[in-house]
C-alpha cells in the first residue's frame, strides 16, 4: 500500500467534514442524475418522442459511453489541476445539460444533451476521490467515502420519488427544469466548504508519479466495475418501464420502486464504506455485493408471477449491486495513493461507464424483439455472476502480502 503524504487540512473534527462530505455527495448526485432520470421519465419520453425501448436505452448508453471515454482524460486532468477547480466546472456543465434536456424539441436534441451532460459524470468520481485522498486522513475515509458515494443513490431516489411524481403532475419538462437548481447549490457549497486547490500541491506528485504504471489491483477493479456497470445500468434504465408494462404499476408507483433502490443504497454505501475501512479489506464486501446482485435480479424476474417480489428485489439491489462504488473507490484511494488517485479513478470509471454502454441498448433490443423481459433479466443475472468470479480470481492471483491489503 502506498504511503499517504497528503496535507489533510480539514482537521480532526467532524464539523468541517460534514459540509465537505455533503458537497461531494451533491457533486455525485448531480452528475449521475440524468442516468436515473431517463429511466424514471421513460414512459413519458417513449410517448412524447414516439421512440422504442431500445431508443430509450440509447439515452443511457450515450450518456455513459461519452462519460467513460472522457474519464480517461478527466482523471489525469484532476491530478494536474486540482479537484475543486474541475468540480466547479462540472457543476456548471450539468446545470446547462439539465436545462437542455428539459427544453429538447426532438429525440436527437435529447441525445445531444445527454452527451453534453456526460462531461460532468466523467469528472465526478476522479474529483471527489482526489479531494478525499487529499483532505481526509487514512482511517477516517470510509464514512466520508460512503457519504459522497451515497450521492449517486440520492440522485436515484430523487428521480424515482420526486421527479417521476412531479412529471406526472406538472409535466416532465418542468419537473426536469427544476432539477437544474441543484448544481447551482453544489457550486456555492464547493466555494464555501471545499479547500482551495492551492492547499494540496504536495499531493499532486511529480510527473513520474502521475504517469507511473497502475497496480494490478486497478485492472481487477476496472474489470469488476465494467461488469457491475453493465448489470446496474440495465436495471436502472428499464425497471420503471418493466413495472408499468408487466406489473401494471402506475408511473408514480414504478418510480417508487426505483426510489427504494436509491434510498436503501444511500444507507448501504455509507455502511459498506465503514465496514471496508474497519476491516481493512475489499474482496469480501465486493464479492457479497455481486452475489446479492444475482439474487436481486432473480427476484425482479419472479415479480411477473408475484408483483410484491419487485419490492424485495429493489431492496436487495439497493443494498448490494448499487453500493459497490463506495468500497471500490475506497480501494482505489488506498491502493494507489493521493498522487495517482485521479488517474486510477479514471481507469476504473472507464470500465464502469463502459459497462453502461451496451447493456441498456441490448436489454431494450431483446425486449423489443421478443416482447419478453425474462430473457433480458437472465443475461443481467449472468453478468453479475461473472463479476463475482472476477473478485474470486483477484484474490487467488494476489501474493500473500497483497492479500493482507485487499482482504
Amino acid at each position: 500500500m502506498i504511503a499517504d503524504s497528503a496535507p489533510h487540512d480539514l482537521g480532526d473534527g467532524s464539523r468541517q467534514r460534514i459540509p465537505f462530505g455533503v458537497v461531494l455527495a451533491i457533486a455525485m448526485s448531480a452528475a449521475s442524475f440524468p442516468g436515473f432520470a431517463f429511466g424514471a421519465l421513460g414512459p413519458f419520453l417513449v410517448d412524447e418522442f414516439e421512440i422504442s425501448r431500445s431508443q430509450l436505452g440509447l439515452l443511457t448508453t450515450l450518456f455513459f459511453a461519452v462519460g467513460g471515454v472522457l474519464s480517461l482524460v478527466a482523471g489525469p486532468m484532476v491530478d494536474r489541476f486540482g479537484g475543486r477547480r474541475v468540480m466547479l466546472g462540472a457543476f456548471g456543465i450539468i446545470g446547462l445539460a439539465l436545462l437542455a434536456m428539459a427544453g429538447a424539441p426532438s429525440y436527437p436534441t435529447l441525445l445531444f444533451a445527454a452527451a453534453f451532460g456526460a462531461l460532468s459524470i466523467a469528472t465526478a468520481n476522479p474529483t471527489t476521490n482526489k479531494l478525499v485522498a487529499v483532505h481526509v486522513p487514512p482511517g477516517q475515509r470510509g464514512v466520508i467515502m460512503g457519504v459522497k458515494q451515497s450521492g449517486v443513490q440520492i440522485g436515484a431516489f430523487a428521480a424515482g420519488a420526486i421527479l417521476a411524481p412531479l412529471a406526472a403532475w406538472f409535466g416532465w419538462r418542468l419537473a426536469l427544469m427544476l432539477t437544474a437548481s441543484v448544481p447551482l447549490l453544489g457550486a456555492l457549497g464547493a466555494l464555501l466548504f471545499v479547500p482551495s486547490d492551492e492547499t494540496d500541491t504536495s499531493s499532486r506528485g511529480s510527473t513520474d508519479e502521475r504517469h507511473a504504471p497502475m497496480t494490478s489491483a486497478v485492472w481487477w477493479l476496472t474489470t469488476y466495475a465494467f461488469l457491475m456497470g453493465s448489470g446496474v445500468s440495465a436495471v436502472t434504465a428499464y425497471l420503471p418501464l418493466y413495472a408499468v408494462e408487466r406489473l401494471d404499476f402506475s408511473v408514480p408507483t414504478a418510480g417508487a420502486v426505483a426510489a427504494v433502490i436509491g434510498l436503501v443504497g444511500i444507507v448501504g454505501r455509507v455502511t459498506w464504506g465503514l465496514i471496508s475501512e474497519r476491516r481493512s479489506g475489499f474482496v469480501t464486501p465486493l464479492l457479497v455485493m455481486a452475489i446479492g446482485a444475482v439474487a436481486s435480479v432473480l427476484l425482479l424476474m419472479a415479480a411477473e408471477e408475484s408483483s410484491a417480489l419487485i419490492w424485495l428485489g429493489a431492496l436487495l439491489l439497493g443494498a448490494t449491486a448499487v453500493t459497490w462504488n463506495s468500497v471500490g473507490m475506497l480501494a482505489v484511494i488506498v491502493l494507489t495513493g493521493p498522487a495517482a488517485a485521479g488517474r486510477a479513478s479514471g481507469y476504473v470509471l472507464f470500465g464502469f461507464y463502459g459497462g453502461f454502454v451496451g447493456s441498456p441498448l441490448l436489454f431494450g433490443t431483446i425486449v423489443d424483439n421478443t416482447e419478453r423481459y425474462d430473457i433480458a433479466w437472465t443475461i443481467v443475472a449472468a453478468i453479475f455472476v461473472l463479476a463475482a468470479g472476477v473478485i474470486g480470481a483477484w484474490q487467488r492471483s494476489a501474493s500473500p502480502p497483497s492479500r493482507e491489503v485487499i482482504g
